[in-house]
């Protein structure tokens, strides 16, 4: 069966794409997309069905009942000699030959092996199947707006066969807010005499795009699939101990920018005074130019170059916003082309038309972005100049805003530079 749009309570990027629904078949795997999976879709990776992408736990042909086997008296509610107690859950249906109509469990007893049911057992038998309405898929959402994770939990399940009916299959499918990031955590799992086997892993849109493992000994040492069609096996002496994770981390997005703050820049030593944090962010190319994605990286005092990775973006063009602590917000002459998962290079430093508005400064043979803005309200002007010149009479050291050369110490040097880039009125230039 398949239970189509779910709502997440965020947006997740899957392939690249932004989802907040999923649609969930109860045989093991989860997809993405507007397009369900049918419900008798026993193979969710190799599908040739149209759906987004899937995640699958174990696709096979899945059951929502448990079965075992137990020994029954004509007339008496107890069945006696129950094989195995995993998916016994007091008030749930529970049928088999010679079991009343719409019986449920009303209490059971693992250490003397009995289930008591609402009625008496309309037959005598010995060792016959019984089956449970066990089953539960149960979705929920913990953690805080930007780091929330959404967890879809199957358990009680079994392979849909009349014999082998003590398979108990259970685990979750995570989805992690902001990273991407998938996990499929296994709990206990039980198998009867007949193995059964399974999909494990990731589809994209195409079944040809897959990432699965395998294995027919072992799921501690699971193999990656060299064909979309593997899979795993759980028999009574295979299977995944209780609390064995896969993890998926999509491959981040990284953007490596070189640029200089202008004080910073040291003509003497032709290198940066001090590495620094910058934070950098991807924008819409049309107006009002929201915020995509952001990351933080810290620029190299030599090559002036950072290493941003974005987690969230997915293909496309984006203008790049640099924001550093005492420093204007300079943002990149036009829409930068950027690949979700690969690498792009932007360098400020090469010309002023880097820039948008042209708006950095030469010093010596490199384009600086503009140092003074100690207050970050978009303007070098008096309250900066003010406030850095009140720190150099104090002879004021540190990590502190006013440093705006990186040196450690606020003194005339700072100030000079502020008062010059006030004295132009420097300010942030926007699209």
């Amino acid at each position: 069966m398949t239970y189509s749009s779910n709502r997440i309570p965020f947006f997740f990027r899957f392939n690249g794409v932004n989802y907040n629904n999923i649609s969930i078949n109860t045989n093991g795997f989860i997809t993405f997309g507007a397009v369900s999976s049918v419900a008798a879709n026993y193979g969710p990776i190799a599908s040739t069905e149209t759906y987004d992408g899937a995640v699958s736990a174990f696709g096979i042909d899945l059951i929502g009942l448990f079965g075992t086997n137990a020994d029954r008296s004509a007339g008496s509610p107890v069945l006696s000699n129950v094989v195995s107690f995993a998916g016994v859950v007091a008030g749930r249906l529970i049928t088999g030959t010679g079991i009343a109509t719409s019986a449920t469990i009303i209490s059971f007893n693992q250490s003397a092996g009995t289930i008591t049911m609402s009625a008496g057992a309309t037959s005598t038998g010995n060792n016959e199947i019984i089956q449970i309405a066990a089953a539960s898929i149960v979705r929920s959402t913990q953690g805080i707006s930007g780091s929330r994770v959404h967890t879809i939990q199957f358990k009680n399940f079994r392979r849909y066969i009349t014999t082998g009916t003590i398979d108990n299959l259970n685990f979750q499918i995570k989805l992690y807010e902001t990273s991407g990031k998938i996990e499929v955590v296994y709990g206990n799992n039980t198998e009867g005499p007949t193995p059964v086997y399974g999909q494990v892993g990731l589809r994209g849109i195409l079944h040809s795009d897959f990432n699965n493992r395998t294995t027919a000994s072992d799921w501690l040492n699971t193999a990656a699939g060299g064909t979309n069609d593997v899979q795993c096996l759980i028999s009574s002496s295979v299977f995944p101990p209780s609390g064995l994770t896969f993890v998926r981390n999509p491959p981040a997005t990284t953007v490596n920018i070189t640029l200089i703050p202008q004080g910073f820049y040291n003509l003497t030593t032709l290198k940066l005074n001090k590495r620094d944090t910058v934070t950098a962010y991807l924008r819409n190319t049309s107006s009002p130019f929201i915020i995509v994605d952001s990351a933080k990286a810290v620029i190299d005092s030599i090559t002036f170059n950072g290493s941003f990775y974005f987690n969230n973006t997915s293909s496309g063009t984006y203008y790049i916003e640099l924001k550093h602590r005492n420093s204007i917000e300079t943002w990149s002459s036009s829409g930068v082309v950027i690949n979700a998962g690969s690498v792009t290079a932007y360098n400020f430093t090469a010309a002023a038309s880097r820039a948008f508005g042209n708006n950095m400064i030469l010093k010596g043979t490199k384009y600086c972005i503009y140092s003074g803005d100690v207050n970050q309200d978009g303007i070098i002007d008096a309250s900066d100049l003010s406030e850095v010149d009140n720190d150099a009479f104090n002879s004021l050291s540190g990590y502190v805003r006013t440093d705006v050369t990186g040196d450690d110490f606020v003194d005339a040097e700072d100030v000079s530079i502020v008062d010059n880039n006030a004295y132009n009125s420097v300010s942030v230039v926007r699209p």
